[in-house]
């Protein structure tokens, strides 16, 4: 019941020859700055990964190989922390910070996790911190500048850990296979979670809104797109039938973030137009609830959300999974299993 619209979008791909586990664009350095055409890929399944730092990614350019790293095991996760430095998790349990100039590596932590059966599992950074989560189901904090973990919950979990979010700089949230989310606040000496919610099937990612951080949207195993808001995190807020197949990734637009875009294992990548849920429309009686939206974010309006939510495909189904997605200003790219990553111009008008 979602409305769908098409719309022409330019696009450019780039055949890399191993398969893309993680696609980030470079942070921009200020406001003025319109967008980024530089980006991070990471690779997995292959006998020799590598992470890769690709400038000229534009519109109207083609994006070209400025740098690249050998990476022991399969990228599981990939953020920058600031243009220089591009932290790396491996499927080894390890995580590694590259300086980009050159690749060189600024700082390893080596055995974080347990190797095997998957290693490090999730990344997350918020300034100069970083966080891993495990296969192990153990959870590390850690600051870019030292080798020992500021902080360790050896039992964070009995499951695997799928994703990590920091809600703010003393507040992570994970998430594991059996739908669980827990919060952790980083200054208490406490080894057990503050809350814990649940929604159903595993959470397969995480992302946080970028300016209004008690929301959390987490996609799941079975193609659903939940919005929590952690004041009240007894249930999520809203539940929307997102996609046929597991989420790989789900992510707000970093400074319009009506704007939402998610991508699956099924090979879909769509965009979610919030901005229309603002435009509201109906019955008198919604006035109030339309004034209030004005000041909170429309992904928390539940019913709107569902009925006025325009959704659309960015491009054709593809036929392998899609395992990454970023966006900044008006470009996407996304990348999967069939070992090339694309990076789509006009996405928002």
């Amino acid at each position: 019941h979602f409305y769908k619209r098409k719309m022409s979008v330019a696009g450019t791909g780039k055949f890399m020859s191993k398969k893309v586990s993680k696609v980030r664009w470079m942070p921009m350095s200020s406001t003025s700055q319109p967008t980024s055409t530089t980006l991070a890929t990471g690779s997995w399944d292959d006998e020799s990964n590598s992470v890769v730092v690709w400038g000229g990614a534009g519109l109207g350019g083609e994006a070209r190989q400025l740098g690249s790293a050998e990476h022991p095991g399969d990228v599981t996760g990939l953020v920058w922390l600031s243009q220089e430095l591009l932290a790396a998790s491996s499927s080894s349990g390890s995580l590694v910070l590259y300086r980009v100039g050159g690749m060189a590596v600024a700082q390893d932590w080596p055995q974080l996790h347990k190797a095997g059966g998957g290693g490090c599992t999730a990344l997350a950074c918020h300034g100069e911190s970083l966080a891993t989560g495990g296969q192990d189901g153990k959870i590390n904090v850690l600051v870019s500048t030292q080798r020992s973990p500021v902080k360790v919950y050896e039992k964070g979990d009995s499951c695997s850990i799928t994703a990590l979010a920091y809600t703010r700089t003393s507040e992570l949230v994970s998430s594991n296979m059996r739908g669980q989310m827990k919060t952790w606040d980083l200054r208490s000496n406490s080894q057990t979670p503050v809350t814990t919610s649940s929604q159903g099937a595993g959470v397969t990612c995480l992302a946080r809104h970028p300016t209004q951080s008690h929301i959390l949207v987490a996609g799941g195993g079975d193609g659903v797109l939940a919005v929590w808001d952690l004041r009240s995190p007894s249930h999520p807020t809203t539940l929307l039938s997102a996609h046929k197949a597991a989420l790989s990734e789900v992510q707000f637009h970093p400074t319009q973030p009506d704007h939402l875009f998610t991508c699956s294992q099924g090979g879909d990548i769509c965009h979610w137009n919030g901005a229309s849920i603002r435009r509201g429309g109906g019955p008198l009686d919604s006035f109030n609830q339309m004034d209030n939206m004005n000041t909170t974010s429309p992904w928390l309006s539940s019913e709107a959300v569902k009925h006025k939510v325009e959704t659309h495909s960015l491009v054709a189904k593809q036929p392998l999974p899609v395992n990454s997605l970023d966006v900044v200003g008006h470009s996407v790219v996304f990348g999967g299993d069939n070992e090339a990553f694309y990076v789509l111009h006009n996405v928002i008008f």
